[in-house]
């Protein structure tokens, strides 16, 4: 009997092993897709302390040509690598951007107020981003209400820093959130389809999830820009 037990147990250990693999094959399936650099030459990666610690000049040597930097999240919390991203990233010379996480349960004019306090006096080559998704919020928050709470943060923050709000979300977000109430916005899409599947045209795309380079602790959001280097050029001059 206890070599029956045995074999059921290994037997067990097996499976679970077999669907672990499966689970993480499929995470990494669905997480990211290559793009064809010919048409998108220009890279860029967004960070959070989730990231870890990051060498900035050895991933510019990758390169990356700009980095979008998480600062702030609801009401009151402020992503604890934000100052030290921010700063090794200006240091690295690379045009930086920053972003906060929205909160479907906070107001928005609180939430901008976070959003300011902590990039005050920051200088940023890129747009500041409000990253908008269903993922992480409450499933009974109202369309409306997300919508209007929307508009009251980028109201906010837009009379402060005098520059206009891009959209970060992902295709869902898109259709639920922003089609249809904010199409004048620039729009960062967050997609894993060969191109993304939007009726609006994107200025940025988030391909991948899963991204690696030497200097960088975790995984690494992966993005890119929508036109030829020398548009990203005269768009970096434009902001």
């Amino acid at each position: 009997m206890k070599k029956v037990y045995k074999w059921i147990l290994l037997c067990c250990l097996l499976g679970v092993c077999a669907a672990v693999v499966i689970v993480y094959l499929f995470i990494m399936k669905t997480a990211g897709v290559e793009i064809d650099k010919t048409m998108y030459p220009v890279t860029g990666i967004d960070v959070s302390n989730h990231t870890g610690k990051i060498d900035f000049a050895q991933v510019k040597e990758q390169g990356v040509d700009f980095v979008i930097i998480k600062a702030t999240e609801g009401a009151n919390f402020k992503d604890e690598s934000f100052e030290r991203n921010y700063s090794n990233a200006q240091n690295a010379d690379i045009p930086v951007g920053a972003y906060h996480f929205f909160r479907f349960n906070r107001s928005g004019k609180e939430q901008a107020k976070n959003f300011l306090k902590h990039i005050k006096g920051k200088r940023f080559e890129l747009p500041l981003v409000l990253d908008v998704e269903e993922w992480g919020n409450s499933g009974s928050s109202k369309r409306e209400e997300v919508v209007a709470e929307l508009q009251n943060f980028i109201d906010e923050v837009e009379s402060q820093v005098k520059k206009k709000v891009m959209i970060y979300t992902n295709e869902s977000g898109y259709r639920t959130y922003i089609k249809g109430n904010f199409d004048t916005k620039s729009i960062w899409i967050c997609s894993f389809s060969k191109s993304p599947n939007i009726d609006a045209k994107w200025t940025l795309w988030q391909h991948s999830h899963i991204g690696k380079l030497k200097g960088a602790e975790g995984w690494i959001d992966l993005n890119t820009f929508n036109g030829s280097r020398a548009e990203w050029n005269n768009y970096l001059s434009a902001e």
